[in-house]
């Protein structure tokens, strides 16, 4: 099923946000964005299944994304 051209645009800002700004949380990018954390997450989700990002889970702190999905995760 296509998805909506709202969906394609905010995967799209989510993805170029992460490229020029570095590895965030999806709560900075919601927030950095203007987006509900619920839509970021899908967003990330959508891009993390199609090899654009990659999720780092950082002990004692919040999960990070990142679009450097062959490197190591950024500690």
């Amino acid at each position: 099923r296509p998805r909506p051209q709202e969906t394609i645009d905010r995967d799209r800002r989510v993805l170029v946000y992460l490229g020029s700004n570095g590895p965030q949380t999806r709560n900075a990018l919601a927030e950095a964005l203007g987006e509900e954390k619920s839509k970021v997450w899908l967003s990330l989700d959508r891009l993390r299944r199609d090899g654009l990002v990659a999720l780092c889970d950082v002990t004692g702190g919040d999960a990070v994304w990142t679009t450097e999905v062959n490197a190591p995760c950024p500690s």
